[in-house]
């Protein structure tokens, strides 16, 4: 017995979503900066599905910044341009691994 939803159709097997209808998302994500221990800064999605230690999903290093903006410009879409970003993926890190993170990010 399939479930009721005017929103899907079930054809061959294959469900199909009505264009502009919600779709939840498979992983539930925030983008984030986190700032570990050692100085080093990552940016990328918090994988809120994981609560035993902080997980990253898409994860990027930032290597160096020239803008004199310092980390906090990194936040603003505008200047996202102007870091140097190494792609890493999947991070963890225990919580008493974290200095801070900065929970807002526009890009």
């Amino acid at each position: 017995m399939s479930k009721t939803n005017i929103n899907e159709v079930e054809i061959n097997g294959v469900t199909y979503t009505k264009k502009g209808a919600e779709i939840e998302p498979a992983v539930d994500t925030d983008h984030i900066i986190v700032i570990a221990q050692r100085g080093w800064i990552f940016e990328g999605q918090r994988d809120n599905g994981v609560e035993e230690k902080l997980q990253l999903l898409n994860a990027n290093i930032v290597r160096s910044w020239s803008n004199g903006k310092g980390i906090g410009g990194l936040c603003k879409k505008a200047f996202k341009d102007d870091y140097t970003l190494d792609e890493v993926g999947t991070v963890s890190f225990p919580h008493e691994g974290v200095i801070c993170t900065i929970d807002i990010v526009e890009w």
